[in-house]
């Protein structure tokens, strides 16, 4: 942790010259020992500078020149820095790594993350509804339904598992067996008055 200057506020080392002033003072933004930081694989030195100063990779290639003969705004070095970011930075509200693109959508550290509490490594196909939608509980290997749908007992044959498309699930229609795919509306208690 980093201790702002002049101030009792503690900010990550994570956020030492990454071109957003956190500290009161700004000094997050010109503390000059960010080389010698243990995140050091995560940042990015100026080659053809004295000032030691190591940026973070969320300023290379942001259309700023950081460093004295701009470097921090060329392809070529863009390519050099580690992608390696903490598990913990994900979804943080701070954009670690610049836009990737994988099949034909610019990614980040920071996308998708409104499914990020529902839906992701450790939620998914674990047999709980955590999104909306059920989206962490399709596609998964022990569904018979093809993708994008849930298994359903419709209410007029209840003689089989049929398949309930995504699109149907809390739309406000009970279409499964005990309101298993209106599980929002199911959760909610009321409040009765006499």
């Amino acid at each position: 942790m980093y201790r702002c200057e002049k101030s009792s506020k503690c900010i990550s080392k994570q956020r030492l010259l990454d071109g957003i002033p956190d500290c009161p003072f700004d000094d997050d933004e010109t503390f000059n020992q960010s080389c010698s930081l243990n995140d050091i694989r995560q940042r990015f030195r100026c080659s053809n500078d004295n000032n030691e100063k190591c940026f973070a990779s969320l300023v290379i290639q942001d259309g700023k020149k950081d460093c004295k003969y701009g470097e921090d705004e060329s392809n070529k070095k863009q390519q050099m820095i580690e992608k390696h970011i903490y598990f913990q930075t994900i979804c943080d509200g701070i954009t670690e790594l610049l836009p990737v693109l994988i099949d034909g959508k610019n990614e980040t550290d920071e996308t998708q993350c409104h499914d990020w509490p529902c839906n992701n490594t450790y939620s998914r196909c674990d047999q709980f509804w955590l999104c909306k939608d059920g989206a962490d509980e399709v596609n998964c290997p022990s569904s018979t339904c093809p993708e994008l749908y849930h298994e359903c007992v419709f209410p007029n044959d209840t003689s089989k598992v049929s398949c309930l498309p995504i699109t149907k699930v809390n739309n406000g229609v009970y279409d499964c067996l005990g309101g298993t795919d209106e599980r929002r509306r199911l959760s909610y208690s009321s409040e009765h008055w006499n």
